[in-house]
């Protein structure tokens, strides 16, 4: 179950996200005093909520939406590996025709609506493999933030977004310098860099680059 709305007010209010202060999201100062919380609420385990944070890479590539608005407009848009939802209710923002954004943690997609209606967007959220939801039938673009952390879910993922792309889909990926992007297939197109949480990533800010596939 997700935190309750008074933990969600308490712990991770809705706040304008740096770089991109037309659009407000749930955040926590603290993610493991959050997580500390929640799990004292719920009297269970419960994942670290990642979702509390707006990830550099999804903060550049939201930035990039908002000032290239075209990459999204009249189109069908999906957010891979969403968390609290920042990318998906840009590209809504943005004029996406549909914007959808899954996970596969349920709580993240919890918040993510939540998100999505206190921006008064029409961004959809699902809980699914984003590996499963790569159709390039149902989408015109795809996007990704900070997805290559793990060997096997890269390779996966990487096969599945070549895969759309040579059926027409396109595919933007944003990258602070995760282990496993595997580079050869890419093309950069931007690159910026933001202050991030030391407590969380160990260093105080990350340079992101944006690709599309070659």
């Amino acid at each position: 179950m997700p935190p309750s709305p008074s933990l969600l007010a308490r712990c991770a209010p809705l706040l304008p996200v740096s770089g991109c202060p037309h659009v407000a999201m749930h955040q926590s100062a603290d993610v493991f005093a959050l997580w500390q919380a929640w799990e004292a609420e719920c009297g269970a385990l419960r994942d670290v909520p990642y979702w509390a944070i707006v990830w550099p890479a999804a903060q550049v590539l939201s930035q990039y939406l908002t000032a290239n608005q075209s990459l999204v407009t009249g189109r069908s848009v999906l957010d891979c590996g969403c968390g609290g939802g920042m990318t998906a209710i840009t590209a809504a923002a943005s004029g996406a025709r549909r914007a959808i954004g899954c996970d596969l943690d349920a709580s993240a997609v919890a918040v993510a609506q939540q998100n999505a209606a206190a921006n008064r967007v029409a961004a959809e959220f699902i809980c699914q493999d984003v590996i499963d939801c790569c159709d390039p039938q149902t989408f015109e673009v795809i996007l990704v933030a900070d997805l290559f952390y793990q060997r096997e879910l890269s390779l996966g993922l990487m096969a599945a977004l070549t895969s759309a792309h040579a059926h027409g889909c396109e595919v933007i990926i944003a990258d602070s310098g995760r282990p496993f992007l595997p580079k050869d297939p890419l093309r950069e197109i931007y690159c910026q860099t933001v202050p991030t949480s030391f407590d969380v990533e160990g260093c105080r800010s990350r340079t992101v680059r944006l690709y599309k596939l070659r």
